[in-house]
């Protein structure tokens, strides 16, 4: 692999430094693992955006954006028949990955649900190369998480109250956009200052299970978009976003916590698209640890909920904040609530999409199971360690498990074969087979396609 080139211009700013990278980066300098990761991840958010449009929060947001929006524009709402603007399409399509809680991971928490809405709707009727719509994906995915690590990293950076996806990923999704419209440097950092000037999302919807969580990728998409085209027509934005001591953004949303050489460090020889997975499970990637625990006891003492006396879930004060709720009373509450998914886990032998519904939502049983779940904090157990799980059985028997490293993860990765089915799982739900089978053949040889076109208009519904 040769180093990303210089573009001419000399970078004397933290953000100057990302937007030369991002606007010199070229698929002959990426390693081959990294290009066939990204393939897989746009093909894993896809699909988690087409079973996010039957949703509550998707039908909502369609119907919002056609009042919004002009409802003829040049951007598909992906699985409909609809148009709308750029920005109007990235705001939707950014909801729709994320309503069903099973897009990707690792990122600046879910970076393809902001990167990936915010490219499509950015290039989308121009005759956009597949390969510079990669090279937009491994740029976005790289800014976003760069941001999230400078600001103190997951647990610093959310412990405050920030949701990560949305403060952190506006910049991905802005160096996205510069990438895929071929700005410059120069143009890369405007938009850069321009996302950081105006960027957000708390987790205040954790209270009530509110749908404003899959609002944060959208918005995040949305303001990369309208950034990024700023910038192309010669708008500024500060150069000093992330370093100008009043107002700068480490100084502003990660006082004491900033690392900021953690956003140049290694730039363009590590991808952190790398550290991005994809999930098995339609909940908050915290739990899959322990759903990967319980499964495994699950299936090898054949433990039947008739069988279970209790459930002892020990775990770091972080796991307790993020999954402790006891009475989630909506799907996201529940996708957020791990004894919730430690219950209807042991009934069902799943965590798929159809166990958070309301079916077993409100299913008797899977609220009495989850009244035998004990979950308390271990305050021996290091920050991110993983939960510890004792079954304990009416038989007096007690199985212990514990998984360091959940199914999905970069370091424990799904095969290729799994993550396809789950996206042709995911996009039969708003999509009929012939359209299924077309979005992944384009998909996985995209760096070979002239146009990203033919991608988007296999993504409308007939």
């Amino acid at each position: 692999m040769t180093a990303v080139p210089s573009t001419g211009i000399a970078p004397s700013t933290l953000a100057g430094q990302l937007a030369e990278f991002g606007a010199s980066l070229t698929l002959e300098q990426v390693p081959a693992a990294v290009l066939a990761h990204a393939k897989m991840l746009t093909l894993d958010t896809l699909g988690a955006a087409l079973a996010g449009v039957p949703t509550a929060e998707g039908q909502a947001a369609i119907r919002a954006v056609r009042t919004l929006a002009a409802p003829d524009g040049p951007s598909t709402l992906w699985g409909t028949a609809l148009r709308t603007t750029r920005a109007g399409g990235a705001l939707v399509n950014g909801i729709t990955a994320h309503a069903q809680e099973v897009d990707d991971f690792g990122g600046c928490d879910h970076s393809g649900a902001v990167v990936l809405p915010a490219v499509l709707a950015a290039c989308e009727g121009r005759g956009v190369p597949g390969a510079r719509v990669l090279e937009a994906i491994i740029v976005g995915y790289d800014v976003a998480l760069r941001v999230m690590e400078a600001a103190g990293g997951y647990r610093a950076h959310n412990g405050r109250g920030w949701h990560s996806t949305g403060t952190c990923g506006s910049f991905g999704a802005a160096a996205a956009v510069a990438k895929v419209l071929n700005l410059d440097a120069r143009q890369t950092t405007w938009a850069l200052g321009i996302a950081g000037s105006f960027t957000g999302g708390t987790w205040a919807f954790l209270a009530d299970g509110a749908m404003s969580k899959r609002y944060h990728p959208g918005r995040a998409a949305e303001t990369g978009v309208v950034a990024g085209v700023l910038a192309s027509e010669g708008f500024t934005g500060p150069s000093q976003v992330f370093e100008a001591e009043w107002g700068g953004f480490l100084n502003t949303y990660a006082r004491g916590d900033a690392q900021p050489e953690r956003l140049t460090h290694a730039l363009g020889t590590e991808f952190k698209i790398m550290r991005s997975g994809v999930k098995p499970y339609a909940c908050c990637r915290g739990a899959h640890s322990t759903l990967d625990a319980v499964l495994d006891l699950r299936r090898r003492h054949s433990v039947t909920p008739d069988r279970v006396a209790g459930v002892a879930i020990r775990c770091t004060a972080a796991d307790m904040q993020m999954l402790g709720d006891r009475t989630p009373e909506t799907r996201l509450a529940a996708q957020m609530s791990l004894p919730y998914s430690v219950a209807v886990a042991l009934i069902t032998g799943r965590a798929l999409l159809d166990e958070y519904g309301d079916t077993w939502l409100t299913d008797r049983a899977t609220r009495a199971l989850m009244a035998k779940v004990d979950m308390r904090l271990d305050a021996t157990l290091p920050e991110g360690t993983e939960p510890n799980i004792t079954i304990a059985t009416t038989d007096g028997q007690a199985y212990a498990g514990h998984v360091d490293v959940g199914r999905g993860a970069p370091e424990n990765p799904l095969p290729a074969s799994e993550v396809i089915a789950k996206y042709r799982d995911l996009a039969a739900r708003a999509l009929p087979p012939a359209s299924v089978r077309a979005v992944e053949a384009i998909t996985l040889s995209l760096d070979e396609n002239p146009s990203v076109d033919r991608l988007l208009e296999a993504l409308r519904a007939p």
